[in-house]
């Protein structure tokens, strides 16, 4: 994507870069090329080992320049896993992006961006590689402020259509003085996109940054997120993207917010956030413009959703185009407050390493300080997983970027698989991964148990009472869900879904605790906001209980009694009158023989008794 000086708009004369780790156990081979750019580029071959980062620096020309189609793609390739964070940056104006693998890469993409119109050299920008030849593609432009691309002569508005194709290695660009959040593209074949701008500045603040990211496919996007601004930037933008019809979003539980497929909300946060929504959604973070004479600048990420949290991670951070070190820090989320037993370059973090720390939905969230040089994260567990963008501010300068997650396709048809743990899949297609995992153990309950599902008549509903296999996520928790027509309440071992057509939000039970540290001031603000009333099985005693089921045995014993005396007496009595029938019977029989004749040769047709 094309980078531009953040002063004069300028095309960046600063050489890409490629951050390449693994987390395999063994040396890894990889080799780097421009297939179709070679005179630009030749390629070259390294090695990675676990634990360290290799950087790669590509040639400036490599980058396409305006709307446009070029062959100027870069191609990776591995003989195992391997985690690859590009930097792209123009003087004073750097952002990062996580590099997505073509194995997990889809055909279904709403691209993020962002635009101001302060300067007539920002540009929102859009850029589409492809993998394989004759890829037909399908994009539905979304442009704000009647901004217009102009591709090859022809001119593309808010809501037209782009058709074309792409082949292998080929590269379209498409830039425009607009902004083109929720742009709709789809192909015949796995693509790549990135989404971002030239340049831009973000809310109030005078400085301006090339801002970038490669966007996931639709297939991966996730419904529960948490976050928190970075240190000093406050507040974020906060953008919601929509992938279907009527997705329904809120955020820290209060209100819904309901999109059309291509849509955005847009919030700011200033402390920790919890969103989630009904349907598929991409979150997208941007830190704002920072003022005269402050560290920072604008920058975008994507936030991982909480359902696709890795277990490791292996990040190096990179340096200004003035080759200065960030300031870095690692914004991490995490279940419950297992943050606690995180372990950076395999030292267990301590308790004054965290800052701003906060809970929310039984999510922790804060930051942590990263030293520069190369890195790893994992926790100490070595089971429980956890995300986190890397966030680094200098002077006129930032970068932000997840430093990983994992890429599992939970937006599809699903069948429920046998639970293995840390297989990285979800397996009882409730959309999360790996959630079988409750410190370091397996669920006691199996696959049959979790999708066995009874029923409950009550006076006033059907309840459908499910075992749950998140334990993880729920174990000592309630976590309360809301749209419009259905809410949940997850408790520890069973979910009880509850159908309330009649109830807006507002009249539904809440419950959100949030919990902040700041070490920066070495002060600890506990709040915590308890909505709705305790049941009455909640505030009786056990003892009332007990003595409940005592008075009702006693009564159900004595009245069990009294039918078996009635039934006794009513027993005899009928056994009576039977008998007298039977030598009524008996009598009328045999007169009935004594004067009966038969034909000669008839057969005897007096019943038989036994």
């Amino acid at each position: 994507m094309e980078a531009s000086n953040a002063l004069t708009g300028d095309s960046s004369r600063i050489p890409l870069k490629l951050f390449i780790t693994t987390s395999s156990l063994g040396t890894v081979s990889v080799s780097i090329s421009a297939p179709f750019a070679k005179d630009t580029y030749p390629g070259e071959n390294i090695t990675v080992t676990k634990g360290v980062v290799r950087q790669v620096k590509l040639p400036k020309s490599l980058r396409v320049l305006g709307t446009k189609r070029s062959h100027k793609a870069v191609h990776i390739n591995s003989s195992d896993e391997i985690v690859v964070f590009g930097v792209n940056g123009a003087d004073f104006s750097t952002d990062g992006f996580l590099g997505i693998p073509v194995d997990v890469l889809g055909a279904q993409y709403f691209v993020p961006s962002f635009y101001s119109n302060s300067q007539r050299f920002y540009k929102s920008a859009i850029v589409i590689v492809g993998t394989k030849d004759r890829t037909s593609l399908q994009i539905k432009i979304k442009s704000t402020n009647g901004g217009i691309i102009i591709l090859e002569n022809k001119r593309y508005g808010n809501n037209d259509w782009l058709n074309t194709t792409i082949s292998r290695f080929e590269v379209l660009q498409l830039q425009c003085r607009s902004d083109l959040t929720g742009t709709f593209v789809q192909s015949s074949q796995k693509i790549s996109v990135f989404g971002g701008s030239t340049v831009t500045n973000i809310g109030t603040g005078t400085s301006r940054d090339h801002i970038e990211e490669q966007i996931p496919p639709v297939n991966v996007w996730g419904k529960r997120f948490a976050m928190s601004p970075v240190p000093h930037t406050n507040p974020n933008v906060i953008r919601v993207l929509a992938s279907e019809d009527d997705t329904m979003i809120t955020i820290n539980n209060h209100g819904i917010h309901t999109l059309q497929s291509g849509q955005f909300y847009e919030t700011k946060v200033s402390s920790a956030d919890f969103i989630s929504s009904n349907k598929p959604v991409l979150t997208v973070q941007y830190v704002p413009s920072a003022y005269d004479g402050q560290n920072g600048d604008p920058a975008m990420t994507l936030v991982p959703p909480i359902e696709q949290s890795n277990v490791f991670y292996s990040f190096l951070t990179p340096k200004s185009s003035q080759n200065e070190n960030f300031e870095n820090t690692f914004n991490f989320l995490m279940e419950g407050l297992s943050y606690k037993g995180l372990v950076l370059d395999d030292k267990l973090l301590r308790r004054e390493d965290f800052f701003s720390v906060a809970q929310i939905n039984n999510i922790s969230t804060g930051y942590i300080k990263i030293p520069h040089g190369s890195h790893t994260l994992r926790h100490s567990s070595g089971t429980l997983p956890f995300g986190g963008i890397l966030y680094g501010g200098a002077k006129y300068e930032s970068y932000a970027f997840p430093v990983g997650q994992r890429f599992t396709p939970i937006n599809q048809e699903c069948q429920p698989q046998p639970v293995v743990v840390g297989d990285g899949l979800d397996n009882d297609c409730d959309g999360r991964v790996d959630e079988e995992i409750c410190n370091d153990n397996k669920d006691r309950q199996t696959m049959m148990e979790m999708e066995k599902k009874t029923k409950i008549v009550s006076q006033n509903s059907i309840f459908v009472l499910r075992n749950d296999n998140n334990c993880h996520n729920e174990a000592n928790n309630n976590i309360h869900k809301f749209n419009s027509q259905t809410s949940y309440t997850n408790y520890a071992n069973y979910i009880i879904d509850t159908d309330d057509d009649n109830k807006t939000t507002n009249d539904r039970e809440q419950t959100n605790n949030i919990n902040y540290t700041d070490n920066d001031n070495k002060t600890t603000d506990n709040r915590e906001r308890n909505i709705g009333r305790m049941s009455m099985d909640e505030r009786r005693p056990q003892w009332f209980t007990l003595t409940e089921i005592g008075i009702i045995s006693g009564v159900s014993i004595v009245v069990l009694g009294a039918i078996g005396m009635c039934c006794k007496k009513c027993w005899g009595l009928l056994k009576d009158r039977d008998d007298d029938d039977d030598e009524d019977e008996k009598r009328y029989r045999r007169k009935r023989r004594s004067t009966t004749k038969l034909p000669i040769g008839a057969p005897s047709i007096r019943p038989m008794y036994m």
